[in-house]
Order: structure tokens, then C-alpha cells, then sequence
């Protein structure tokens, strides 16, 4: 279970900052929205996800972590409710509802969600949170959620909001339940997975009806997400680290040159020689291409849950260290037989234009 929900934690907060980024590259100004939305959704959750995978991996488990634990709840609260309120201008930019008064009862509801948040009665920073604020700042929330619901249900018809109703249904149907009785049955509070679960496929769906086709500047894109990430990366390396103290080696120094070499400089070469293909030869090679994208991924992840392990354990055992070198092997292995397909494949178009010259 920590090693499962670690690696769930961090490949969530990965996929939807870079589901996000890649939007922001695309010139469509909804696409550009969509793109805040998933960053605004990653970097507010990991106030809430990094301190519990942080938790589950160190001797002091989640007790030693209270204070983090509680103030992420209280960031992630706020970034959630702003990216409802994000997500009606994409609701109302694909259903053209022009409707006023949806606007003033959207933002209605935020900022009484806020506040409410706001107040000091919810004892934000220790173990004894409100479990009554608990209840009030979620009314406001859940009947934002509840309209939205509606809203989108009505105009599922159009393609951009097809599945979004049913995914906001479920994220609302696993989270309340944990609001309400978490505290008197903890293990309720698994059900915040597959609430993640449903965010993550919010922005999956979202990514992919703005990014349809598979072409050249596609992968180019993929490669600058890359170059982007590396760095998020290499920054975030060197802040945990000095939090924490550390400074012998741990896989999440490396994190950065890995994202930078294999995603960014391999992208960008493979862009430079796919870019004169035709659509047929370029969607040929779709296939390989995501598979290389997948194992890249799957060893990125490997090797953050594998650095931040390193660093807060402590040297104990808390989970079994082979299972994650197990996970980083699949990746790697997984990301040289796309390499090597994909490779092939080019040489086979060459070759081909080759004889044909």
C-alpha cells in the first residue's frame, strides 16, 4: 500500500503538470486554459500528496507529518475551488451559455468556499482539525460541484464536455463520503485514489481533445515538455535536498539530466528526423513513439519515489527497496525496445528513399 500509493502520488502529479504544459503550447486560447487548469490542479495537490508520500516513506509516518499534512489540505482547498471556477470558463467557452447569473453563482460559491476555508476555526496545522469546519467549507464546494454536474450533463452532446459530467460526478461521489466519515473510519480514506484518479482523467480527456493528431510538432512539443520538466526537476532536487540536509547521492539529483537526455535532446533529434515525413510515415510511428513516452515516464517516477526514499528513510526499511528497482527496471526495459523500434523503423524509411533515389 505505501509503495502503491507513493508511485500512484507521484505519476499523478507528474502527468497532469505535463498534460498542462503541453496545453500551454498549443495556440488554441481554450487549450491554453485547460493547460492552467492541470498545472494549477498538479502544483496544488502536491502540497497535500508530497507530504503524504513523504509519510509513507519515512519512520515517523504520517504522525511526524500533522503540520504538513493539514497545511497542504488548506492549499489544495483553495487551488481546487479556483480550478472549478477555471473550468466554467471552459464549460461556458464549449456550451456558449452566456447565462449571467451562472457566473455570479459560480463565483459565489468560490468565495464563500474561501473564506469559509480562511477561518480560524478550522484549526489548520495540527491533529485536531474541525471535524464540523470540515463539513461547512465543503457545502459551498460540493454544491459548486453539484451544478457543474448539471451544467455539463445538459450539454454533453458537445464533444469537449462529454465526459467531464460523470468525471466530476465521481470525483465528488469519492471525496464526500471521506469528508464526512473518514474520522471515525479511516480507511474510508482510500477512496481519495480513485478521486484522483477521476482529476487525472479530467485532464487526459481535456489533453486529448485538444491534441489530436500525432504529427511532427507534436513532438516537438513533447521534446519542450521535456526540457521543462527536466528543469522543474532539477530544481526540485536541489530544494528537497537542502530541506532535508542531504547531500550524498539519491536518484533525484539525476532526474533532471534523465528528462533532459531521453525526453528533451532524444526528442528533439527524433523531431529533426521526422519532421519531412509525410502524415502516413509520422502516424506509423505513433505507436513506438508513446510506448518509448511510457517507460521514459515509468523510470522518472521510479526515480523520484526512489530518491525521496533515500532521503527521508533515514536508512530503515520502510518498503522493499528491490520493488522499486523492480518498477525503474520495467521502465528502462520498456523504454529501450520503443527505442530500438523506433530506430529501426526510421532506418526502414531511409533505406527505403534510399533505393527509391
Amino acid at each position: 500500500m505505501k509503495l502503491g500509493e507513493s508511485f500512484f502520488d507521484i505519476g499523478y502529479l507528474i502527468l497532469v503538470i505535463a498534460f498542462g504544459v503541453r496545453l500551454l503550447l498549443e495556440k488554441n486560447k481554450e487549450a491554453k486554459l485547460f493547460g492552467i487548469m492541470a498545472i494549477l490542479l498538479g502544483a496544488g495537490d502536491s502540497f497535500h500528496l508530497l507530504p503524504r508520500v513523504i509519510s509513507h516513506l519515512s519512520p515517523g509516518g504520517f504522525e511526524a507529518n500533522l503540520a504538513a499534512l493539514s497545511w497542504g489540505k488548506f492549499v489544495t482547498s483553495i487551488t481546487m475551488t479556483i480550478f472549478y471556477v477555471l473550468y466554467y470558463y471552459f464549460y461556458k467557452s464549449q456550451s456558449k451559455d452566456l447565462d449571467n447569473k451562472k457566473k455570479i453563482l459560480v463565483y459565489g460559491l468560490a468565495i464563500i468556499r474561501i473564506i469559509l476555508v480562511l477561518m480560524p476555526a478550522n484549526n489548520w496545522g495540527g491533529a485536531n482539525e474541525s471535524y464540523i469546519w470540515g463539513i461547512y467549507r465543503n457545502i459551498p464546494f460540493a454544491i459548486l460541484g453539484l451544478v457543474l454536474i448539471i451544467w455539463s450533463y445538459k450539454e454533453k452532446e458537445k464533444v469537449g464536455l462529454k465526459h467531464m459530467w460523470w468525471l466530476i460526478l465521481l470525483s465528488f461521489a469519492f471525496y464526500i463520503p471521506v469528508v464526512l466519515f473518514a474520522d471515525k473510519y479511516p480507511g474510508l480514506g482510500a477512496l481519495m485514489m480513485p478521486k484522483t484518479l477521476a482529476y487525472l482523467f479530467i485532464v487526459i480527456f481535456g489533453f486529448k481533445y485538444f491534441v489530436r493528431e500525432h504529427n511532427s510538432f507534436s513532438i516537438l512539443a513533447n521534446s519542450l515538455v521535456f526540457l521543462i520538466m527536466g528543469i522543474m526537476g532539477g530544481v526540485f532536487s536541489r530544494e528537497f535536498n537542502k530541506f532535508y540536509n542531504f547531500t550524498e547521492f539519491n536518484y533525484i539529483r539525476i532526474v533532471h539530466t534523465h528528462s533532459l537526455t531521453l525526453g528533451f535532446f532524444l526528442g528533439l533529434i527524433f523531431y529533426l528526423l521526422v519532421k519531412n515525413y509525410d502524415k502516413e510515415k509520422i502516424v506509423s510511428l505513433k505507436k513506438s513513439y508513446h510506448i518509448y513516452m511510457t517507460g521514459l515516464v515509468i523510470t522518472i517516477i521510479s526515480m523520484m519515489l526512489g530518491g525521496i526514499y533515500t532521503v527521508v528513510s533515514q536508512g530503515e526499511n520502510i518498503i522493499n527497496p528491490m520493488a522499486v528497482s523492480l518498477i525503474s527496471g520495467i521502465g528502462h526495459s520498456i523504454l529501450t525496445v520503443a527505442l530500438i523500434s523506433n530506430v529501426y523503423k526510421i532506418y526502414k524509411f531511409e533505406n527505403i528513399k534510399k533505393v527509391i533515389i
